[in-house]
Formats: C-alpha cells, sequence, structure tokens
C-alpha cells in the first residue's frame, strides 16, 4: 500500500511545487488608473509650464472650455492658446490639487493657483480657486472644463 501511495504524494508535490512557481499574470491597467496617471502628469507639467507636453495630452478633437474665455476651444492648438496666454500672464503660477474625484474616464479635480499677476505695471498675489471636469478616452483628454470660483478669488 505503501508502493502505490509514493507516486502519488510525488505527483501532488510536483503539481504544488509548480503551482508555487507560476507568477500571476499582471493585471490589466483600468481606464481608472490611466486616468489618474493622465491627471498627474498634467498637474506636473502646469507647475512646471511645459507647454509642449501639456498640449500632447489633449486629442485632437478635444473640447476645452473655460469661465475666463469666451466660447470653447478645441484640441491642441486650443490647449496652446489657453496654457500660453496662462503662462504668460502669471509665469510663476503653481497649481495645488487637493482633491481628485475619479470616475474611469471622467475626472474632476478641485485646486487651487497662486502667483503673481501684473497689474498696473506692478505685480500683485492672487489665489484662484478652481474646478476641472476632464473627460479621458485612453490616454488623450478629450474635454476639459474649467470652473473658477470669483468669490475666492484674493488679491493680495
Amino acid at each position: 500500500m505503501t508502493i502505490t501511495l509514493r507516486p502519488i504524494l510525488a505527483a501532488l508535490l510536483a503539481i504544488a511545487f509548480t503551482a508555487c512557481n507560476n507568477k500571476p499574470d499582471k493585471p490589466a491597467v483600468g481606464q481608472s488608473d490611466i486616468s489618474k496617471q493622465v491627471i498627474d502628469e498634467h498637474f506636473r507639467y502646469l507647475n512646471d509650464h511645459d507647454l509642449k507636453s501639456l498640449v500632447a495630452q489633449y486629442d485632437d478633437k478635444a473640447k476645452i472650455t473655460t469661465s475666463d474665455w469666451d466660447g470653447e476651444n478645441m484640441g491642441k492648438q486650443g490647449a496652446d492658446q489657453i496654457f500660453h496666454q496662462l503662462f504668460y500672464v502669471s509665469p510663476d503660477a503653481k497649481y495645488l490639487v487637493d482633491n481628485i474625484i475619479n470616475n474611469d474616464s471622467t475626472v474632476v479635480v478641485e485646486y487651487d493657483v497662486i502667483g503673481l499677476k501684473e497689474k498696473a505695471g506692478s505685480p500683485i498675489r492672487y489665489d484662484l480657486r478652481n474646478c476641472s471636469i476632464f473627460r479621458i478616452k485612453g490616454d488623450k483628454i478629450t474635454g476639459e472644463a474649467t470652473y473658477s470660483n470669483s468669490r475666492l478669488y484674493h488679491n493680495r
């Protein structure tokens, strides 16, 4: 009886050893993780004033609206126009994110923009509260709507 158990035990031991050595497949990266990465990079590029990298994040047909501009801008060209102007007006602006709500392809970001702005020949410090809603498909921003709370716009 012990002679027949040995081959069975050896087979079970070999199966267990093989199962322990199998590496699990990497989990597929979900859209939620991709969206988070896009937004993290977006705000890093904003703080670095990296216009080229910011513009590259946008889809060619992205719809971009903001309470600071009339109408809407489209695609990479629209993003270039908006961010070029923002960086020109306030070259030291910092974007401080304090809340992100990520729902796969829609990401809502609440943040403050602080910096210096030229007014009447002398710079003034400002703090502006913003909320942006991003639509993301794959690793591209397909839409962005940014809203500013002018009541929380503080000149110092």
